[in-house]
């Protein structure tokens, strides 16, 4: 019988004793107390052995040993019956039988990522945990009544959704049992598994890797890690390959290539839920996802309802962000593009060599733990800028004005004009439609062409020259 479980029946014996004490002092005689409660351990079923040390440890009752010990083994020598009738109510007795059946025949984790309670049956050749669903719940149910326990599903939601059912974490699972670093540059080497002529790229996926770790940890809470490698190639370069073998195998279940932007509750959530991110197919985010793509990289915190519950919660962010795509212009954000690192592949990855995913991640930890560097500094942010000019794409708002228009030297006279008027004029000359929404996305087009402006009370206005 558990240490528990022992401590639960004497406790209960006691308080069945003190209730049958009706002149009890506490300052008076307590033979009369230890007598009666020494028979209600021994038809509970306590060992003598037991009944003498919780007796002993107890602070109402005589600390004189000889006398517990002797009083105790006179008890159990005269009485008859033992374990033939508990001191424990019939709810203490059902949840004591409860815990012990679940305890012998389960193994019961609540997995902090999932927010799931996962289980495995012991004594089985079921070796791996799985989603506890509706079938599981009514074979355990069925399991107990087998054995002669009334255990119906309402019990059993009751007992998976207590804290009896121990919390498991498996990103620290995982971290904090590595071995020590063989000082090998194990980072670096799954780095120059990626073939390219980006002269900095092992350096910044090194930053980009710890940055994952450091945020695994909850390590600079007010941030997270926005940054984002994007692997730019044909098909068959194995690049989404590349991104899942990111993560060893026993976290492989944190890992998504599916995450759809459109929706927003979903793609929030996916924050807490998933360690890494692969946005596949990267080129195929619309320009009308944009902002919501940079709010949701930026985001330190969830802040949202989950599924069936009623009150927003602030959930812990976990995810990383990582891309795919064929085609290189795809990055359209006009207001820079430092959030990723693009990288245009010029073979074949090397996904066929086994990856040492303990010494890969005990470097990071022992890295960590030096204090290198995780975040991006302003001289890498500015390389990022600069290499990802060849993967910018140009918007047709942007060729258009080209085409039509250009900007002003410093001497020039030109034309001071609002970009909804240069928008129009635009429209007429091309005898294409624009939308009358896109006049603050092309203003920010005609600043990041340096398109030289001042406000005025009609709002800001553009130094331009029209071409021919």
């Amino acid at each position: 019988m558990s240490r528990n479980a022992l401590s639960v029946l004497f406790e209960a014996a006691f308080a069945r004793a003190l209730d049958e004490e009706t002149d009890y002092q506490p300052e008076g005689d307590k033979q009369s107390l230890l007598i009666n409660l020494a028979g209600h351990c021994f038809r509970a079923g306590i060992p003598e052995e037991d009944t003498v040390r919780w007796s002993r440890a107890h602070y109402r009752l005589p600390k004189d040993d000889t006398l517990i010990r002797g009083t105790v083994r006179n008890v159990y020598r005269t009485c008859e019956g033992f374990a033939s009738k508990s001191s424990l109510l019939p709810e203490q007795l059902f949840v004591m039988q409860m815990d012990e059946f679940m305890k012998r025949r389960y193994d019961f984790r609540f997995n902090q990522l999932t927010s799931q309670v996962e289980c495995r049956e012991r004594n089985s050749f079921n070796f791996y945990f799985h989603p506890v669903d509706k079938r599981l719940m009514a074979s355990i149910a069925m399991n107990a009544h087998y054995e002669g326990l009334k255990l119906w599903d309402k019990d059993v939601v009751r007992y998976l959704n207590s804290d009896h059912v121990p919390v498991y974490q498996p990103i620290e699972e995982f971290l904090y049992d590595l071995p020590h670093w063989d000082g090998k540059d194990h980072i670096g080497d799954l780095a120059k598994r990626v073939p390219c002529d980006h002269p900095h790229w092992a350096q910044l996926f090194r930053r980009w890797f710890l940055s994952m770790i450091a945020h695994w940890r909850g390590m600079g809470k007010n941030h997270a890690n926005s940054t984002s490698p994007i692997l730019i190639g044909p098909q068959a370069y194995r690049k989404s390959t590349f991104c899942r073998l990111i993560l060893p195998p026993c976290l492989q279940a944190y890992y998504t290539d599916s995450i759809d932007f459109s929706r927003k509750r979903d793609a929030e959530l996916y924050l807490n839920r998933f360690l890494l991110i692969n946005m596949d197919e990267f080129d195929q985010i619309g320009i009308n996802q944009q902002s919501f793509l940079k709010h949701i990289l930026q985001k330190p915190v969830v802040n949202t309802r989950r599924p069936n519950a009623s009150a927003v919660e602030e959930l812990r962010r976990y995810a990383s962000f990582i891309g795919t795509s064929n085609h290189k212009d795809l990055l359209t954000d006009t207001s820079g593009s430092r959030r990723f690192i693009g990288v245009e592949v010029t073979g074949v990855i090397d996904v066929v060599r086994p990856i040492d995913y303990e010494q890969l991640y005990a470097q990071a930890m022992a890295l960590l733990r030096s204090n290198e560097r995780y975040w991006f500094d302003e001289k890498e942010e500015a390389i990022m800028t600069e290499a990802n000019r060849e993967f910018e794409q140009s918007p047709a708002i942007e060729q258009l004005f080209q085409v039509y228009y250009r900007v002003a030297e410093e001497e020039e006279e030109g034309e001071w004009l609002l970009a909804a008027d240069i928008l129009q004029r635009i429209q007429k000359a091309s005898k294409m439609k624009i939308s009358s929404g896109q006049v603050n996305y092309f203003g920010r087009i005609l600043q990041k062409l340096g398109v030289k402006s001042f406000r005025k009370t009609r709002g800001v206005y553009y130094h331009v020259v029209a071409v021919g």
